[in-house]
């Protein structure tokens, strides 16, 4: 059974409504607010059994993935931290969407190591699936060139691509 996580409930509606039936938890935005509900899950015993698909936006350091592509991160760090306590996660990819790798930021960082995009909550989903062993997803859609202002970013088309990218993954459970 998938757990759909989503940062917020703008990024899960338009999955909702197409699968109205699935389990679908909203995280918060962050790596702090994530944790915390990996945290919940696990204690109330949900993890088990499961797997966790966080799913939404992203920004595109690569200008070869086009803003509303959907990507599947299969390795993820934490950018911001200073380089000797940096630490990558990696995870076996799950779909047969484009592999990715990905920063996760609180600001805005620069890419390189392989980061072709960046997000706010992938690497603490990766560090908690390692360690307390569940299987892990995690499904971007590319909403923005990071470092555009907001007003710029294209999220109802990249959110109604990942909606769609999301029921593929989970009719071919």
């Amino acid at each position: 059974m998938n757990i759909y996580l989503f940062p917020t409930e703008l990024e899960a509606a338009p999955f909702r409504a197409l699968r109205p039936t699935a389990r679908v938890v909203i995280s918060g935005v962050g790596l702090a607010a994530t944790a915390a509900t990996l945290a919940m899950l696990g204690r109330e015993g949900s993890l088990v059994a499961s797997r966790v698909v966080l799913a939404g936006l992203a920004g595109a350091y690569d200008e070869r993935i086009a803003v509303g592509d959907v990507v599947e991160v299969v390795e993820e760090r934490c950018a911001e931290l200073p380089e000797r306590f940096r630490r990558s996660y990696s995870v076996t990819p799950r779909t047969k969407l484009r592999h990715v790798g990905s920063n996760s930021v609180h600001l805005g960082a620069e890419g390189g190591e392989d980061a072709v995009i960046e997000n706010m909550e992938g690497a603490t989903l990766f560090a908690v699936a390692e360690a307390l062993g569940f299987e892990a997803c995690e499904v971007r859609a590319i909403s923005n060139r990071v470092g555009e202002p907001f007003e710029r970013w294209r999220t109802k088309e990249a959110l109604e691509a990942l909606a769609h990218a999301l029921i593929e993954i989970d009719d071919g459970e």
